[in-house]
């Protein structure tokens, strides 16, 4: 199973052989496909061949380009691996309202949940009032209770003088986690057959990632965690070293379906649980994930 995360930061020639990206620098650098999970390049100065690229879509391997604030721009996605993909995408074309509307439902509650864990491990202190605000979330959230629990979540969060919309560490730190995990579960439900455009409650005819959007959600809370705990200081812009955690997070562990996993194979299950949801026609079939911290076991 892959679980390496690479990032290459400086310049560097990128090459295949024998199921191996060689990576020259000042060193050489060997490392077998079916160990990478994703593949990060951030330098402007890296060079690459197709053979690269065409590997990493068979193997899944998520591949992010960053620009020229290392921040990630584009993504490589698989085309059409998945066996059965006409039947996958028939079936998702054809999701009724109130089955979205009740996935949505599902993915908002465990949102709210995953960020009521996140607020409780940093303030140190009981917020029952996301006890409410996930009781309350109706099928397709028509309350908008995610837009409510948000806001309570990040204005307590958040540093003095700091909204989500500033321009600072913190939110280049959550930015950029955000868009590591919408690369990598837009790769996993590629890999399962499905339109990352055609989503369940997000339905821009503009983004290429409705579906992605929508399960991401859970997932963010993730990112917060990890930015507001590690992230002492909101003066200056991202580090290297900041960049570096926040890809590792594909690899750290999330509780779902009962056992813990990595983030992105986390990912892979959701995506295959949506296919058996999907088959089904029954949305409490997908599966999502549950942050587990030393103040929240299992």
């Amino acid at each position: 199973m892959s679980w390496r995360i690479i990032t290459v930061s400086n310049e560097a020639k990128l090459s295949l052989a024998s199921e191996q990206i060689i990576i020259k620098q000042d060193e050489e650098y060997r490392l077998p496909l079916e160990d990478i999970g994703a593949l990060v390049l951030e330098s402007r100065a890296i060079l690459l061949t197709t053979a690269i690229l065409d590997a990493c879509a068979k193997h899944k391997i998520a591949l992010y380009v960053c620009d020229e604030r290392h921040m990630p721009s584009a993504m490589l996605l698989p085309y059409q691996q998945h066996s059965r993909q006409s039947k996958v995408i028939e079936r998702q074309l054809a999701w009724s309202l109130p089955f979205k509307k009740r996935l949505w439902q599902q993915v908002i509650k465990q949102k709210i949940s995953n960020q009521k864990i996140v607020i409780e491990e940093i303030t140190e202190k009981s917020h029952p009032e996301f006890i409410n605000y996930i009781s309350s979330v109706d099928s397709g959230d028509t309350l908008n209770r995610e837009a409510t629990a948000a806001r309570a979540y990040f204005d307590t969060l958040l540093p003095e003088n700091s909204t989500r919309g500033s321009e600072d560490r913190i939110n280049g730190g959550l930015n950029y986690g955000y868009a590591i995990l919408r690369g990598a579960i837009a790769r996993s439900l590629v890999a399962y057959g499905f339109l990352s455009s055609v989503g369940i409650h997000h339905e821009s005819e503009l983004n290429n990632f409705n579906l992605a959007d929508d399960l991401l959600e859970p997932y963010r809370p993730i990112v917060d965690l990890h930015v507001f705990t590690n992230i002492a200081s909101n003066d200056g812009e991202l580090t290297k070293e900041d960049r570096s955690l926040l890809v590792g997070i594909l690899a750290s562990e999330i509780s779902i379906g009962g056992k813990f996993q990595s983030v992105l194979r986390a990912m892979e299950i959701t995506a295959q649980s949506l296919v058996s949801a999907t088959e089904q026609g029954d949305h409490s079939l997908i599966q999502l994930p549950i942050i587990s911290t030393r103040s929240h076991d299992l």
